[in-house]
């Protein structure tokens, strides 16, 4: 049973369009698929740990934001250690891809957050301000850095 589970896992993970992901996302869809219903998370976790197809990355940060945990899972942000098949290692220009998305998401975020600052709140502006010019400064830097992720490419990434 439980090397059935994992070979879905594996075929979860190979139509993924990131290539590394939050185990507990992969979980909840086993779950929701009917396929985990007595299996808890940390034995699911530990079967792919275990299963030389898997690359397990621990997530340190995840206790810092303990108390946000359920908000952040409901829009889809998963904590947690994150799981990569082996096998599916991106090419430079599908990483180049992913780190500019990734990165241009997070500045639209930026943005929005700004667009709702307090305007009465000086130390608020700066730190959005910092952060928004850090973004677009690394941002830039990807783009340099990853010439043959050409805008097509990640318009075709993000659909």
């Amino acid at each position: 049973m439980s090397s059935q589970i994992v070979d879905i896992a594996v075929q979860l993970l190979q139509k993924e369009t990131d290539f590394v992901v939050p185990i507990k996302k992969i979980w909840l869809r086993l779950s929701l698929l009917g396929k985990v219903d007595r299996i808890e998370f940390e034995s699911f976790s530990y079967m792919l740990r275990a299963d030389d197809r898997f690359e397990v990355f621990d997530d340190d940060e995840s206790e810092l934001l303990e108390d946000q945990i359920d908000s952040l899972e409901e829009v889809g942000y998963f904590m947690g250690p994150r799981v990569m098949l082996k096998s599916r290692k991106p090419s430079r220009q599908e990483l180049g891809n992913l780190l500019i998305k990734k990165t241009s998401l997070i500045y639209e975020n930026l943005k929005n957050a700004w667009e709702k600052r307090n305007v009465n709140n000086k130390d608020e502006e700066d730190q959005l301000l910092y952060a928004l010019a850090s973004t677009q400064k690394l941002l830039k830097a990807i783009k340099n850095e990853f010439p043959e992720s050409s805008e097509q490419d990640l318009i075709e990434s993000l659909s």
